[in-house]
């Protein structure tokens, strides 16, 4: 099953729905099941069961684990047989066309964003072969946490940040969490696993950033990270098994599969993070960059104007024009005139 967030018109301005990506067209899955209790059932409350089984943002979903799931399945095999243009309860639509609706993050604000580097090959030259890494990095994956509130969808423009002359924009798989938990066994923490979605971690890999980031990734990461354009449940897929693309204005730049060398698998990182933290339901956790699937192994970089596009099979492919970012003041470039001299 694929689910999407998307905005549609209504009555009161633009609404945020829950649906499932079905060949061209999306289900509203909270109408949808509305409308199937109302007509095939005796239940006396669709609309407000409805809210609770399938309510019309994907946390609320995930938060109903298998009783959402069987709620969405029921409102796709209740769509299967009517019109496209087929309504509901309170005469609402059913269904619409990919082309009429603005497709939002899957997740437009995560509960949390963690992200880890597991691929081997990340950081290195290709004609150079692999540095080693530290003894740690085979046992305890690194991470680091981002903005949740940063999130940008597949609709959304891709930001360069006029601070930086180097955008990178590194191609993950994005794991998200639907059952919490804490302290979980590697089994337990694959059973925690509700799906998968892409992951655009946006980077500016300006030599003069580093200069904080013992602190921490600060201006260099959280400005922008980018997820869609659908989760996919995680029975659909193997993450550990993905053809990857990226293309610069129809140039092929990369091209790879998520099954380049790894330490660790999704479950793996899931369990780590549990370790003496909860996790929630809605947590989202990169995996790393996918073997040289950025601008700092590659060393070609984009530019503003420019549209680039990242495919992952089966999950779908994100598609974002560059643009100049914001630049009001110049804090970061040039710093700023503080209390003390050096």
């Amino acid at each position: 099953m694929k689910l999407v967030t998307f905005a549609v018109s209504g009555p009161t301005g633009s609404q945020r729905r829950l649906g499932a990506l079905v060949g061209e067209r999306i289900v509203d899955l909270t109408t949808a099941y509305a409308t199937h209790l109302a007509e095939q059932t005796d239940e006396p409350t669709p609309r407000e069961l409805a809210q609770l089984r399938t309510p019309p943002d994907l946390i609320g979903w995930l938060r109903g684990q298998h009783r959402s799931r069987e709620a969405a399945e029921a409102a796709l095999q209740f769509t299967r047989s009517r019109a496209d243009d087929a309504r509901g309860l309170d005469d609402a639509r059913l269904s619409f066309g990919r082309h009429e609706v603005r497709l939002l993050a899957p997740l437009p604000r995560p509960t949390s964003l963690r992200d880890f580097s597991i691929f081997a090959e990340h950081m290195t030259r290709r004609e150079g072969g692999a540095p080693p890494k530290r003894d740690s990095w085979y046992r305890r994956p690194p991470y680091y946490k981002g903005n949740p509130d940063s999130i940008i969808g597949p609709e959304d423009a891709i930001p360069f940040p006029y601070y930086s002359d180097k955008l990178d924009l590194e191609l993950e798989i994005g794991i998200v969490v639907g059952r919490g938990g804490r302290n979980l066994s590697l089994d337990a923490a694959r059973q925690a696993i509700a799906g998968y979605t892409i992951l655009i971690d946006c980077s500016a890999r300006d030599p003069y950033l580093f200069e904080s980031e013992f602190l921490g990734p600060g201006k260099m990461k959280d400005w922008a990270t980018v997820l869609g354009p659908c989760m996919v449940t995680a029975d659909e897929i193997d993450e550990a098994n993905l053809d990857v693309r990226i293309c610069v204005d129809g140039e092929v730049w990369f091209e790879g599969n998520t099954s380049a060398p790894r330490s660790f698998l999704a479950h793996h990182l899931v369990a780590y993070v549990s370790d003496n933290e909860t996790l929630q339901p809605g947590d989202v956790l990169g995996t790393g960059t996918v073997s040289y699937s950025c601008s700092v192994d590659l060393h070609r970089w984009p530019q503003v104007g420019q549209r680039v596009t990242f495919e992952v099979a089966g999950i779908g492919t994100l598609e974002h024009q560059i643009v100049a970012g914001e630049h009001a003041v110049d804090y970061v470039r040039n710093g700023m005139d503080g209390l003390l001299k050096p």
